[in-house]
């Protein structure tokens, strides 16, 4: 009779993972102690900003790393480098003040939460192992000594020093990179949780959640495994409590001929997920020069097509020789990850093709898939199978530590980022207007290159923060936006008038000051006595009633007692009085200009090639505005605002101006489609270095002189904006500390193209169906873009301002 096996039993029989983990206890909060007697620290890595640098900055930058390999690690450490590539869910949670922003940002959500985003999350290990062999000899004796017949290992002193001394050094080399020590922080919850367990348990697991810190009697190794890891053929299934995960394991068979910065760039770009692991173990000079000479043995004998690699190799013992180089051994594997079977085919040889395109011959690991899974963790250098010697440049160029920008998601000047984007390697970046409290922002691009549809789109996310909007606008090209978020749009018509009367202004020494700055320009006032002319009617004009506060009735006051001249004040008040040719513009019987509204539209386009009209237009609009301004969020846009602004008046203020308005919270954003233009105006200078954020449209005719002596672009920035597609619905943000690339793809929401696109076609559409329906977004929207109002029947637009507090959580 036999006996039945039952789960029990079986489960008995089965390896445990913990076995093949080699981690005992923590030492401290960034040390692991390993059951052999090493020890590990790990620090993270966010990344050089690589994507707009040029080819000599990134060489530089590897030059760099291959001397701190060679400066910084013995034979005794091994260094490990993983870069866990995870699907992430981001969302910037905002309420909107009206229903087509809140619509706008629906749509953008649902685009990047169709399981787009990733993250790069990047690290580096070291491992200092106990001395080996001869030498080791007498230091493992006096371990054993001391410890005395306790079976715990305990860590060395020595050896801590040494960890303690080389990770300092490395994290003050990368400092660029932004490296930090992994160490304990505290939850919410009030436990105290470490990073070092966290990056160990993800490469088990799979997964990165917090982990809390145990006790100190608790062995790690045993502690950090949730999943059951189960190995097939070429497939391995990871199993907890959710849906199961399947991995494959691609190894290096054959290294490429030769290595340069940004290697694996390519690979971590994929749209799959992926844990990336190598490892780095220094070799004594002495080794790795016996082990070249064993090598050159072999091929002395060898056909001619192998005299190039005894060249090399030649050269490469020259270089370590006089100590221009080390080399050390190297293995790199790729986890691919993905949900199901057939994905997991497909993502693998998508993986194995862009590691083949660096010159490098790929394997999927079949019968050495466990070895190479339990390889990947720091100390477990006895499971590598398939390792080569490599120098320590050849290291710096797989081990590049390149990164992509994230931008900041949280506590900026105005609270939250404004949005959310998406770069070319498939990362988030939090976008934001504002550097520390500097926000002014510019779009460039030419015509049909989408400058509209980010400028608008920019300020329909910014909406959630309440700002006061303004828009300057050209060819109407925001009227659309604007009059579907409930403001109010007006278009100034040469002739018509426009019910702009500054006269009107209450009686302040503000106002005062204003309109004798504004007359003086209108009149174009030629010294000071001109000048005191027109201080001396603004006096007796506040004098009289409000009634009679009119342009036309100034004439007198200029005039006084002298006989009228032709082209005194008088006489050049003319043009802008009764019928005279400008006379619609300002001459009007009551200032009908509202500023109430918290969204404001102004169609400048028929005063922008006319410096005469649109210099005392803008100042007038500008003081009107910053009588509005009240510490709150505020934004005023100005497309061509180089143009707009382009004149000796605003070039003599517009410092003083722009700090005006940073100090009351408000930022000006500037829209050109020509980077000439707007560096030939009269306020370029003080433009340029106001201005924080920087979005460059694509461009194949951007010149060098414009973008890299006008705005300061890199070469390689250059380059990138050259050479990106039209219609790839891309473009670069610089800012003073990021240079990126990303995408707004709106082509699934055709609705809200249509609304931030302001193409003439859609603004004639829109003119016809107001003369039909009225103004009222909910009425014509639905003709207009095919697509229902997204609000419902009580559903209008909030024109209340909110404390900027509340804006800003």
């Amino acid at each position: 009779m036999s006996n039945w096996i039952g789960p029990a039993a079986w489960s008995a029989k089965e390896a445990r993972a913990g076995d093949r983990l080699p981690y005992s206890g923590l030492v401290d909060p960034g040390t692991v102690l390993l059951r052999d007697g090493s020890l590990m620290t790990a620090i993270q890595v966010p990344g050089l900003l690589f994507e707009t640098e040029d080819t000599d900055s990134l060489n530089a930058h590897a030059a760099t790393r291959e001397v701190v390999l060679r400066s910084t690690l013995d034979s005794r450490f091994v260094l490990y480098h993983h870069v866990i590539r995870r699907r992430v869910s981001v969302e910037l949670d905002a309420q909107f003040p009206d229903p087509l922003t809140r619509h706008i940002d629906t749509r953008w959500k649902e685009r990047l939460g169709s399981g787009s985003l990733f993250i790069n999350d990047q690290f580096v290990s070291l491992v200092r192992r106990p001395a080996r062999g001869k030498a080791g000899f007498a230091e493992r004796l006096a371990r054993m000594w001391n410890r005395s017949g306790q079976d715990d290992v305990e860590a060395d002193p020595k050896d801590l020093r040494s960890l303690k001394a080389a990770v300092t050094s490395l994290v003050a080399s990368l400092q660029p990179y932004g490296a930090s020590v992994l160490g304990d922080y505290d939850a919410p919850t009030g436990h105290t949780n470490n990073e070092m367990l966290e990056l160990l348990s993800a490469l088990y697991n799979g997964e990165m959640r917090p982990v809390r810190r145990p006790s100190d009697e608790t062995d790690i190794g045993y502690m950090l495994p949730y999943r059951r890891v189960s190995f097939g053929l070429d497939a391995m299934e990871q199993r907890g409590s959710g849906e199961p995960d399947f991995a494959s394991i691609l190894s290096l068979k054959d290294y490429p001929d030769a290595t340069s910065p940004g290697l694996l760039d390519g690979l971590l770009r994929l749209p799959h997920e992926m844990i990336v692991s190598e490892s780095y173990a220094p070799s004594e000079r002495t080794t790795a020069r016996e082990r070249m000479d064993l090598s050159l043995r072999r091929l002395r004998s060898a056909d001619e097509e192998a005299q190039a690699e005894r060249a090399d190799m030649l050269a490469a013992r020259d270089a370590l020789g006089n100590g221009a180089v080390g080399f050390g051994d190297h293995h790199l594997t790729v986890q691919v990850r993905e949900q199901t079977l057939p994905a997991l085919d497909e993502a693998s040889a998508a993986c194995a093709a862009s590691l083949a395109d660096t010159g490098a011959i790929v394997v999927r690991e079949d019968t050495n898939l466990e070895p190479a899974f339990w390889a990947q963790f720091p100390g477990n250098e006895q499971y590598i199978v398939r390792r080569a010697m490599i120098s320590s440049a050849n290291m710096a160029s797989f081990g590049s530590f390149h990164g992509f920008a994230l931008g900041q998601a949280e506590d900026n000047h105005w609270g939250d980022a404004v949005t959310l984007l998406e770069t070319t390697s498939a990362t988030p970046f939090f976008f934001n207007f504002h550097h520390g409290d500097l926000g002014n922002f510019s779009v460039i691009g030419p015509s049909g290159s989408g400058k509209t549809v980010v400028m608008n789109f920019l300020a329909a996310q910014a909406q959630k923060f309440r700002p006061r909007t303004i828009l300057f606008d050209k060819d109407r090209g925001a009227e659309l936006f604007v009059r579907g978020i409930g403001g109010r749009y007006d278009r100034i018509h040469a002739g018509e008038a426009t019910g702009f009367n500054p006269l009107a202004l209450p009686d302040n020494a503000v106002n005062r000051a204003f309109l004798r700055d504004w007359l003086g320009v209108l009149l174009a006032a030629d010294g000071p006595e001109e000048l005191q002319t027109i201080a001396h009617a603004v006096d007796a004009a506040y004098e009289n009633d409000a009634d009679l506060r009119q342009l036309r009735n100034f004439r007198e006051l200029l005039s006084g007692t002298r006989r009228p001249e032709p082209g005194d004040l008088s006489d050049r008040l003319s043009a802008w009085i009764h019928s005279g040719e400008h006379a619609w513009l300002f001459d009007n019987g009551e200032d009908k200009l509202d500023l109430d509204n918290r969204t404001l539209g102004f169609d400048m386009t028929a005063l922008l090639e006319n410096p005469k009209l649109r210099t005392p237009t803008m100042m007038y609009l500008f003081h009107r505005i910053e009588e509005r301004l009240d510490g709150k969020p505020a934004m005023i846009l100005i497309d061509e605002g180089w143009k707009a602004l382009d004149d000796d008046v605003f070039a003599a203020r517009i410092r003083d101006w722009l700090k005006t308005l940073r100090k009351r919270n408000a930022l000006v954003g500037f829209a050109t489609q020509s980077a000439r233009d707007a560096l030939e105006s009269r306020i370029s200078t003080a433009l340029v270095e106001q201005t924080a954020t920087m979005v460059f449209m694509p461009n194949s005719r951007a010149r060098p002189e414009d973008y890299c002596d006008g705005f300061g672009l890199t070469q390689h920035e250059l380059a990138l904006i050259r050479s990106l597609p039209a219609h790839s619905r891309c473009f670069l943000v610089r800012q003073p500390d990021a240079s990126v690339v990303v995408r707004l793809d709106l082509s699934d929401s055709p609705e809200v193209l249509a609304m931030l696109s302001g193409r003439e076609s859609t603004v004639r559409r829109l003119d016809l169906l107001r003369e039909a329906v009225g103004d009222a977004p909910a009425d014509w929207f639905p003709n207009l873009t095919g697509h229902a109002w997204p609000g419902g029947a009580n559903d209008t637009t909030d024109t209340n301002e909110i404390p900027f507090k509340q804006a800003a959580e």
